[in-house]
Formats: structure tokens, sequence, C-alpha cells
């Protein structure tokens, strides 16, 4: 048997995009960064994020019944410390430091985003210390010349072409 430190240093290995899930509308928006996020269908279109349980967001996606997944772009490693909350900020504070709108739920899009996916929440499956959130895309925004930021081995990083 492992422990969780060797299953957490192990993971660190595994690289993963750096995405902010952003949850709720004015004054009550919170958002968290995150690499646990995927595709999961294109028929229907849809995706999966693991939010922790103890996250401020995981309550307003519940409730809300919506999230949008914001893929940051390589200059995004300051946002992705402010919204994983390394400066001690919570909730809609955190939405202060760059532009965001709305495409179709009302959850927060990022505007310079690699790509951002708004969606309506169509399950959840509990998972230990976290919840699997499914999401029913309703909208997207797309930069794709942008390119993303990765996090691996406890650094954010850009991959090379």
């Amino acid at each position: 048997m492992f422990s969780s430190v060797e299953f957490r240093t192990a993971m660190r290995n595994v690289p993963g995009a750096v995405s902010i899930v952003t949850t709720g509308t004015r004054p009550g928006r919170h958002g968290l960064t995150l690499t646990a996020g995927c595709s999961l269908s294109t028929e229907p279109s849809s995706v999966l994020v693991c939010v922790n349980k103890s996250a401020g967001a995981h309550d307003t996606i519940k409730q809300s019944g919506s999230f949008c997944w914001n893929i940051l772009a390589a200059d995004h490693a300051a946002l992705a410390q402010k919204f994983a909350g390394k400066d001690g900020s919570k909730g809609d504070i955190r939405f202060s430091e760059a532009l965001w709108r709305e495409l179709a739920t009302g959850s927060p899009s990022l505007v310079e985003a690699v790509c951002s996916f708004d969606c309506h929440l169509s399950d959840s499956y509990d998972a230990g210390s976290h919840t699997i959130f499914v999401g029913a895309v309703v909208a997207q925004a797309t930069n794709g010349d942008r390119e993303p930021l990765v996090y691996v081995r406890g650094e954010f990083t850009v991959p090379r072409r």
C-alpha cells in the first residue's frame, strides 16, 4: 500500500491544463484554479471538472446549477495563483484583475482564456474529497491563437511546439 503523500508526489509528474472554474453572479461569484478537468463527450457536448468540497465555489455550483470552465493562457500564471487563494482573497474580489463576461448561464467567462465552456450542471458524483461535476456545454468562446498554461512538477510552464 502507498500513502496519499506518495500518490500526490507521483501525480506531480502528470501535466495538466491550468484552468479556472467560475460560478455565480455578482456579488456572489466564486472561482477556483484547477487542473482536474476534461472533455467528456461531443454528442452531447459535455465536460467534467473535479472540485474539492472545501472550495468556496463547490456549493455555489450545486446551488446555481451552472459553471464556466476557463482554460488559462501562458500569461495567466498570476491569475491562476490568485484563484488558488495564494494571496488570501476569496469570492468576488478574485475577479478584479481580469476582464470577464457572461455567455449563457451567467457564470463568469474569462475574455482572454484560450477557451471557455459555459455549462449547465447535468450531473454530479461524490468522489471522496472532491465532487465530479458534469456540465452540458451551452456556450463557448475560443481564442485559439493563445498558448495554454500547463502545470507539472509544481511549476507553471508552456508546452513547446
